[in-house]
């Protein structure tokens, strides 16, 4: 498998690619050579780009649908694997489209990993979409957990409320009812509500504490390609019950193999 890079109208493998200037992006889930919610990619590329970079990026849903789909066909991916492009544009105006490595998953999933979460102070992100500058403190953040004696950070801020991040929302159960600190219009987000609509569920977004987290029945985090559920808060141990229902109701859906 050759992963490629499409990059201001070149094609070349993701191995000779780099990006040394600020930049704004979306990672788009493709599952059977198909991008979804391109639409509302694009959408939010545009309005970051104008709010950061002073100009509105030309590219269209269908240019963009045209571009992955070639990207895909050329690195080889099967159809049966769900994969993650990665959108991104530069402070100059460059545009790149980068195929990164298959999830071995078909369809949104839930990580099966057991994360133990806990709490790092950290500031609200002022972005809206993930960026050079918010990839660098997100890793920056994700170092410290080890520290903290966990191996997920659950951010707070100087209240010790939770903070959930446009990119990475957090959504907390508690009997059938779901509970998030605040809204969103990223695809991330959006799919999980659309989910807890289709399950007949009760959405509430309240500031949430990290100690009212620990009494939560479930908590859980989502991307673009998974959901990830938080088993361990300090002694509290979660479930995933209604979780998993929710990620069996996320799009795209697996396909199945003929």
């Amino acid at each position: 498998m050759r992963l490629m890079v499409w990059n201001d109208g070149a094609v070349i493998e993701a191995s000779q690619f780099s990006l040394d200037s600020p930049y704004i992006m979306q990672r788009v889930h493709t599952l059977g050579h198909r991008a979804y919610n391109l639409n509302r990619h694009i959408m939010l590329m545009r309005e970051a780009s104008m709010r950061y970079f002073g100009f509105a990026s030309l590219c269209t849903s269908e240019d963009a649908e045209r571009i992955i789909s070639k990207l895909l066909e050329l690195s080889r991916v099967t159809p049966l694997l769900s994969v993650p492009v990665v959108m991104r544009l530069d402070v100059m105006g460059g545009l790149s489209f980068e195929v990164e490595m298959p999830t071995y998953n078909s369809g949104v999933s839930h990580n099966t990993k057991r994360f133990t979460g806990v709490a790092i102070p950290a500031n609200a992100p002022f972005h809206t979409i993930p960026s050079s500058v918010t990839i660098a403190i997100d890793d920056m953040i994700d170092g410290t957990t080890l520290q903290y004696g966990g191996d997920m950070a659950i951010w707070v801020d100087a209240n010790n409320n939770v903070i959930s991040r446009p990119w990475r929302p957090l959504f907390a159960v508690h009997r059938n009812r779901i509970y998030t600190p605040e809204v969103f219009d990223t695809v991330e987000y959006v799919s999980v509500v659309e989910a807890i609509t289709r399950c007949g569920l009760e959405l509430q977004v309240r500031d949430i504490s990290f100690d009212v987290l620990q009494r939560m029945e479930e908590v859980f985090v989502a991307d673009i390609m998974s959901v990830s559920s938080i088993v361990n808060i300090k002694k509290s141990r979660l479930l995933s019950v209604v979780t998993l229902r929710i990620v069996s109701k996320m799009e795209p859906k697996p396909v199945t193999k003929r």
